[in-house]
Formats: C-alpha cells, sequence, structure tokens
C-alpha cells in the first residue's frame, strides 16, 4: 500500500513511522506526568513545558523544512 502523507512532508514510510511513534511516547508520558502534577503540584513541576519542547523540536528537525 502506498501512502501520500510521508512524502507530502519530505520523510520515507519508515522515517514518518519513528517520528509518530517518538511523538506518542512523547505525548504519552507527558500526560502522565501532568495528570500526576495536578494532584501533587510538587513534582514534575517543569514536565509540560518539557515535553512541549521536546515534541517542538522533534516537528521542527524532521519532514520538510
Amino acid at each position: 500500500m502506498i501512502f501520500k502523507h510521508p512524502s507530502k512532508v519530505c520523510m520515507t514510510y519508515c522515517d514518518h513511522c519513528l517520528v509518530a511513534l517518538m511523538l506518542s511516547k512523547e505525548f504519552i508520558v507527558g500526560g502522565v506526568k501532568s495528570f500526576i502534577h495536578a494532584f501533587i503540584p510538587d513534582i514534575f513541576q517543569t514536565s509540560a513545558s518539557d515535553h512541549a519542547n521536546t515534541i517542538k523540536r522533534i516537528l521542527d528537525t524532521n519532514g520538510c523544512r
């Protein structure tokens, strides 16, 4: 099966898959830490912004520029 989206963002299928999995990991881990932080504010104090910065870096360094 040929997918059009990966080439539209200047990636191979495998590159796109790896980037999407990296982003998924950041969203999941960041979400869990944010959830915990909501109830225990003294832990994971910078986690949300740390994960947001990591997500931005992943997006900025992959695909079309």
